[in-house]
């Protein structure tokens, strides 16, 4: 790579060391951006563009967060996306840097033909199911039930059920007979028994749900989400090679706008006085090592950064959302498996099942395939008991697992890997939520700026959901810089 005004030097964990600096650059504000995720990526692209000096520290070896698409150890160029997935027209941020940078994308038509919005894809809601050893297809009318339920309950899998449940509640808001701030008062196991939802289906629906429990997640919460997720509009659409190609575009153009990247560097102290800011942390090496800037954009997860000190403290508003917003536990195994057997029997897209695989997603085969790549997801209070267990036997019990609910695939399992975010020390956990009374409590004060550090990251967005929610939380916070900085200048 030539640079001709600066030459960087990139290692693993190293350092992107400007040689040369203009006087102009030593007037321009500088910025740290803690995390190389999305929205850290995409808060410096665009601070870098519009004048400032940026610095990146991240704790990883890679760029990209939660947007991490697995290419080892699958073949014939097999690759499944890990955390950030679907994508959908409403994304107009994320698409809007695939167009910048030349990255195709396409409709997933599969999908679209099944029926549903982005949001319900996502949920699961309306898939096939698993129940007891018997397997039930998409808009089945169950004459039988297998937990002997009664009603409307024995008629819908328990995925649409809560689905139909969730409309209601959705209605009330738009009717305006309730608010958020009322159904954050309630847990969902509650808002769904008085919607006359049995404790047995509400033990069913609390399978994959999302959040770590139906009993402690706020309904509030969930139809904030919901709200959010119907932006994301109504066509699944998937990047052409993976979504990191986003995240990793974004980085070869910072480097070569001339931001600096410190990777492999866990912060451990925000400062902030009246002459600026300052984030010390441990290098690479193991070093201890402080940087100062005017302004600080931290997106990481409050999930780690509560373990992070700041000086001063924090106003106790913004300390109570550090320390108890919650992030949703999940663990998932994915098989490379020759894709026959499940393509002649046009399972589509994925299974909801009562058992310990909770979900079963087939994410890249299509009819005609020779092989595609399965993932077994589970979360919440669910995904403890699989991410508990050591890797390989993780692997060696949902391998057989598998197979018992799906014995027409025995055999045809040729690769694995597993990965658990609950147990990855930079998130741990796969994306946030609220607990009851949480909306109203603590959802304020989490984008809010502290003097010269703003926040960022999935966690702070308000319209968007994900991938495009990092990116809304991302534009916030340029605009919330530059807006001080021009009222700096005109003081």
């Amino acid at each position: 790579m030539n640079i001709n005004r600066r030459q960087f030097l990139y290692t693993s964990g190293g350092l992107f060391l400007a040689t040369k600096l203009s006087a102009q650059d030593k007037n321009k504000q500088k910025v740290i951006v803690a995390g190389a995720g999305l929205s850290g990526l995409s808060a410096a692209y665009q601070l870098t563009k519009k004048g400032f000096d940026v610095t990146i520290i991240e704790a990883r070896d890679r760029v990209g967060g939660r947007v991490f698409t697995l290419r080892d150890p699958f073949s014939d160029d097999l690759y499944t996306e890990t955390g950030g997935e679907l994508i959908g027209d409403g994304y107009k941020r994320l698409l809007k840097y695939a167009d910048e940078f030349g990255i195709e994308y396409k409709e997933l038509r599969a999908e679209a033909e099944t029926g549903g919005s982005v949001a319900e894809l996502q949920d699961g809601i309306g898939r096939n199911a698993f129940m007891k050893g018997n397997f039930y297809r998409k808009g089945t009318t169950i004459k039988k039930h297998p937990y002997k339920l009664k009603g409307e309950e024995k008629k819908v899998l328990p995925p649409t059920l809560y689905g139909m449940k969730l409309r209601l509640m959705f209605n009330e808001l738009r009717r305006k007979t309730k608010t958020l701030a009322d159904f954050d008062k309630l847990s969902l196991a509650q808002a769904l028994k008085q919607k006359g939802v049995s404790d047995q289906s509400i033990k069913l629906i609390n399978i994959s749900l999302n959040y770590n429990s139906i009993n402690t997640a706020s309904t509030g919460g969930i139809l904030f989400d919901t709200i959010r997720r119907r932006n994301a509009g109504t066509i699944p659409l998937s990047i052409e090679g993976g979504n990191d190609r986003i995240t990793e575009a974004l980085s070869r153009a910072l480097v070569l706008m001339g931001v600096k990247f410190s990777m492999g560097s866990k912060i451990k102290k925000f400062s902030q006085n009246e002459k600026g800011v300052s984030v010390s942390f441990k290098n690479i090496k193991g070093k201890t090592e402080t940087i100062e800037a005017d302004k600080i954009v931290c997106t990481i997860p409050f999930s780690v950064l509560r373990d992070i000190e700041f000086s001063p403290a924090l106003p106790n508003e913004k300390a109570q959302a550090i320390k108890e917003l919650n992030y949703t536990q999940n663990t998932k195994v994915y098989f490379q498996a020759k894709y026959a057997e499940w393509d002649k029997r046009a399972l589509g897209s994925s299974v909801w099942t009562d058992t310990t695989l909770e979900r079963i997603f087939s994410t890249t085969g299509k009819s005609g395939d020779e092989r595609g790549l399965f993932t077994i997801w589970t979360e919440g209070e669910g995904s403890k008991f699989l991410e508990n267990m050591p890797e390989a036997k993780r692997i060696d019990y949902t391998k057989r697992r598998f197979e018992q609910v799906m014995p027409f695939m025995k055999g045809n399992i040729e690769r694995s890997h597993t990965l658990s975010w609950s147990q990855d020390e930079f998130v741990r956990g796969a994306y946030s939520h609220f607990t009851v009374g949480q909306l109203t409590s603590i959802q304020p004060h989490i984008k809010t700026p502290v003097g010269n550090i703003h926040f960022a990251g999935e966690h702070t967005a308000e319209e968007f959901p994900g991938m495009e929610g990092a990116l809304e939380s991302a534009d916030r916070v340029v605009n919330e810089i530059t807006k001080q900085t021009i009222s700096l200048d005109a003081v």
